[in-house]
């Protein structure tokens, strides 16, 4: 697949939107003043996400949450923030490790009518760290919304290690046997441009949401994420879907990355 170096306008067209958000909330909303002490928060969340990649050499590649479940080695997801007054700084983290194994059996065209049955022994390792760190300013607060600008910058670090035994007995009865191993891997920073914020149904129900869009060292890198969530004593409790997308380079080896899927988490306030 080739990528389309185009891609990066929607970054411009985000900030020239976001910059005329700003200008007129700051002359027609009258934003509460924030705290001057510093406020802090901490969440853990479990996204629950299908991942699909596709490699520069057009490889795709396929696994779905329950898979992931059941292959997985080790899970980190959560992210902290700090406030004070209209600003805050914040920090979301994901990291994981995934192996698979599993022995099948393909029939593969050679002449005609006739198929060869080969038998695949596919070993295929994941891991993968994505760290996204950025400052909002506050454009808009009030009892039924909340509005933030945001900017920052995102990381991704991914390894794939693939390896296919292909054996088969051949058409003349013959042993025949190939290996093919594939490492599409490496690492990308891209700076990023966004918003979000929350709508108020109640003094406890709230519908969060998030985006943002961005590129550097990618093509273009996007996200987002909606959802509700419930206010108790203690902290929140949400629920939402999230999407997270890449657009690789044609010097990457991979083309296209996107992990999308229902996130749960737990949001504490000190």
């Amino acid at each position: 697949m080739s990528t389309q170096r185009a891609n990066s306008k929607p970054v411009a067209w985000l900030a020239a939107s976001l910059m005329l958000l700003a200008s007129m909330l700051s002359t027609t909303a009258a934003a509460e003043p924030g705290s001057d002490k510093w406020r802090f928060e901490a969440e853990l969340y479990v996204w629950m996400p299908d991942i699909d990649v596709t490699t520069a050499t057009g490889g795709d590649i396929e696994i779905p949450f329950h898979q992931i479940l059941k292959d997985l080695n080790m899970l980190f997801m959560g992210g902290v923030a700090a406030y004070k007054g209209k600003w805050s700084l914040f920090a979301d983290t994901i990291y994981f490790n995934i192996s698979e194994n599993d022995t099948y059996t393909e029939s593969v065209p050679v002449l005609g009518p006739i198929d060869l049955e080969v038998d695949i022994d596919a070993d295929v390792k994941m891991k993968a760290f994505i760290g996204t760190l950025g400052g909002t300013y506050n454009v808009f607060d009030s009892e039924k919304a909340t509005i933030n600008l945001l900017g920052g910058a995102r990381y991704l670090w991914i390894d794939v290690d693939v390896k296919l035994d292909l054996s088969s007995t051949g058409l003349l009865g013959r042993p025949l046997g190939r290996e093919i191993n594939e490492n599409p891997s490496g690492d990308v920073w891209d700076g990023i441009v966004g918003v979000k914020g929350k709508i108020n149904l109640n003094d406890k129900w709230y519908l969060p949401y998030y985006a943002d869009v961005g590129t550097g060292q990618s093509d273009l890198t996007w996200q987002a994420q909606a959802g509700v969530g419930y206010k108790f004593k203690w902290g929140d409790v949400l629920l939402s879907y999230r999407y997270l997308d890449y657009k690789f380079d044609s010097d990457s080896p991979l083309d296209d990355l996107n992990v999308k899927g229902p996130q749960l988490g737990a949001k504490f306030y000190f």
